[in-house]
Parts: C-alpha cells; structure tokens; sequence
C-alpha cells in the first residue's frame, strides 16, 4: 500500500509509462539494431529497419512453411497443403505490403520535435508487430519438426493458428500505417 501511496499526486500513468518506455526501447533496440525514434535523424532509418527485419523473418517463415508443404504434398496430404497455401499466401502479402508501404512521409520523420506520445504509439505498434512475428517464427518451425517427427495430427490446427497470427499483423502494420499518415 505504500508504493501507492508514494504514486500519489505524480499521475500512475506517467510513472508507469516512463519506466515501461525505455525498457521497451531497449527490447526493441536488442532485436533491431539502432532502433530509436527519439532523435530525427534516427527516425527514418528506425522505421526502415523495422520493416526490413519484419520482411525477412517473414521471409524465413514462408520458406519453412513451404517445405512444410512439399512435404505434406510428397505424404498425400492434401487437406494440409490447402492450408498452408493458405497461409503462405497471407504471408506473402503482409511481407509485400510491409516492403512496398510508403517510406518516409510521415511528419514523424520531417519534425525536428515529435510528441513524446507519438513516438510512444510507434513503439507499442512495433512492439506488436514483433509479438506477432513471434508467434509467426515459432508456429513455423514447430510445424516443421512435428512434421519430421512424424506428428501430424495437429498441424492443420498449427498453420490455422499461425495464418490467424498473420492476419493480425496486417491489422496490425495496416494501422501503424494509417497512424503514420494521419499524423499532423
């Protein structure tokens, strides 16, 4: 109780949102190399590599899953191969849309002086969209050893779990999106 009392009159969400931040700028920064959206000069080349390591882990995921298929295919398995084109078409066009969203144009990117609650929403947003990439890496290579095990009772519900993940981060990235655009 008096960890709360020792909050009072400070605002509880200013306290938690300035000790939450920076750690999860940290985060982001150990997997994205020079992530920083504070200063101008870092804001673009922030974004750009955001982007880059979402395309390429993507990238990856398609290319697992899609041995996955081969596999699947060679075994007869045709009702898990539908999915997973499925999936790996959902997968390809997030990685596309990711690769060819507008660059740049945001005021994020042109102000000398962006407000602090702008750049926070850039970090939840990528903090999101790493979650999901997550999920996204993980489900893929799970598949892929349950189905050199053998086990593949269940891989129809993997690849439906994993497609629902990527359908959440082009929600996701289509937000971020329009967040960047209507920006003022």
């Amino acid at each position: 109780m008096e960890k709360i009392e020792s909050l009072k009159g400070q605002g509880f969400w200013t306290k938690v949102k300035n000790a939450v931040e920076p750690v999860a700028e940290k985060i982001l920064g150990a997997v994205i190399p020079g992530y920083d959206y504070r200063a101008k000069k870092n804001r673009l080349n922030t974004d750009q590599a955001v982007r880059e390591k979402l395309a390429r882990e993507l990238e990856k995921s398609y290319n697992t899953l899609k041995e996955v298929s081969d596999l699947a295919y060679k075994d007869g398995k045709r009702d898990v191969v539908e999915h997973i084109k499925d999936t790996l078409n959902a997968i390809d066009l997030v990685k596309k849309e990711i690769e060819h969203a507008a660059y740049g144009l945001s005021p994020l990117f042109t102000q000398d002086n962006v407000d602090s609650k702008n750049i926070i929403r850039m970090i939840e947003f990528d903090a999101k969209l790493l979650d999901e990439l997550v999920v996204i890496t993980e489900a893929s290579d799970i598949v892929y050893d349950n189905v050199l095990e053998g086990k593949t009772s269940d891989i129809v519900l993997q690849v439906r779990k994993m497609k629902r993940s990527v359908d959440k981060m082009r929600n996701i990235f289509s937000d971020r999106n329009d967040y960047l655009t209507n920006l003022a």
